[in-house]
C-alpha cells in the first residue's frame, strides 16, 4: 500500500490541542450585538410608546339650534323671495311674498333669528301649505357658539364620551398650511339618527347624504377649544393660525381619540 508523501508527513506532526479555535470573526460579533442592541430597542420602545386608537368621522361647523325649515302657512303662487342665502334674518322678519288663491298677498316670515341656509324658492312658483320657503341656521339660543357637530357610524361610536380629544380638519384651512382644529368631546347622542334626522341637523337632505351612507350615524357634539391669540379665536395644533374667522356651514373632518395604546399592547390584541 502506497501513501503520499503529505499525508505522512502530516501524521508524524504532534496534535496541536494548546492552540486557540476561532469560534468568530470579530464582524460577526459586531453583528450579532448590534442586532441585540436594535431588539432591545424595539423592546423598550413598544413597552413605553403609547400609539393614539382614533376614529374619523365627517362633520361641519355650525350653531347649537342647527337649521330650521321656515314653511308657508299658504298656498298659493310665490311673487317675491326677500332674502338670500347667507343673509342674517332677525326674528319676524319677512322672508317671501305670496299670492293666495282669494289674490291677496300674504306675507311668509321667519319664527326665529339665524343666517339663510338655502332659499329655493322662485318667482311664480306654485306653494302649498306647509311647503319649506328657506331653510335658516338658527343663532337664537342663549348658548349660542360656533361648534362642529360629527357624524359618527353607529358601530364606531360605542367607546365615545364626552372630554374625549378631537382634531379637526376644516376644508377652508388647509391643514398643511394651519394644522388641525383642536376640539373636545361634549356629547353623544344615544341613538342613531335617520336620514331625516340628519337633514333636520345641516339644511336639507342634499347635504344630508355626505353623513348618512346607508348607516345610521351617531351624532356627536364637539366644542372647539378657544384661543384668544389666534386670529380664529379656537386652538390649533400649530402657531400659525388661519388669519380670518370660521365661518358656519364649513365641512370638516374629524379624529376624534379613543384611547392610548402600547405597540405591544397593540401586538397582543389588548
Amino acid at each position: 500500500m502506497q501513501f503520499r508523501y503529505q499525508a505522512l508527513q502530516r501524521k508524524r506532526e504532534p496534535d496541536e490541542l494548546d492552540a486557540p479555535v476561532l469560534l468568530a470573526s470579530p464582524r460577526g460579533w459586531i453583528a450579532v450585538f448590534v442586532v441585540m442592541i436594535v431588539l432591545g430597542g424595539a423592546l423598550v420602545w413598544s413597552l413605553t410608546v403609547h400609539l393614539r386608537v382614533s376614529v374619523a368621522a365627517p362633520g361641519v361647523l355650525t350653531h347649537p339650534g342647527g337649521t330650521s325649515q321656515v314653511q308657508s302657512p299658504y298656498a298659493g303662487m310665490a311673487e317675491r323671495m326677500l332674502v338670500k342665502p347667507a343673509q342674517q334674518v332677525r326674528a319676524g322678519q319677512p322672508v317671501a311674498r305670496l299670492q293666495d288663491t282669494d289674490g291677496r298677498t300674504r306675507t311668509v316670515t321667519s319664527p326665529f333669528a339665524g343666517q339663510v341656509i338655502s332659499a329655493t324658492l322662485t318667482a311664480g312658483q306654485i306653494v302649498g301649505v306647509g311647503e319649506t320657503v328657506v331653510t335658516v341656521e338658527r343663532t337664537d339660543l342663549p348658548d349660542d357658539r360656533l361648534l362642529a357637530l360629527v357624524f359618527v357610524p353607529a358601530d364606531q361610536a360605542a367607546r365615545l364620551h364626552p372630554g374625549s380629544s378631537v382634531d379637526l380638519s376644516v376644508s377652508t384651512a388647509p391643514p398643511a398650511a394651519f394644522g388641525l382644529l383642536r376640539g373636545k368631546v361634549t356629547s353623544v347622542a344615544p341613538y342613531p339618527l335617520t336620514r331625516e334626522a340628519v337633514a333636520a341637523l345641516v339644511g336639507g337632505d342634499l347635504a344630508a347624504g355626505r353623513f348618512h351612507t346607508g348607516k345610521a350615524p351617531r351624532l356627536v357634539t364637539v366644542d372647539l377649544v378657544p384661543d384668544a391669540g389666534s386670529a380664529s379665536g379656537y386652538a390649533w395644533s400649530t402657531a400659525k393660525t388661519p388669519p380670518v374667522h370660521l365661518a358656519s356651514q364649513t365641512s370638516v373632518s374629524a379624529s376624534i381619540q379613543l384611547r392610548t395604546q402600547t405597540p405591544f399592547d397593540l401586538v397582543l390584541g389588548r
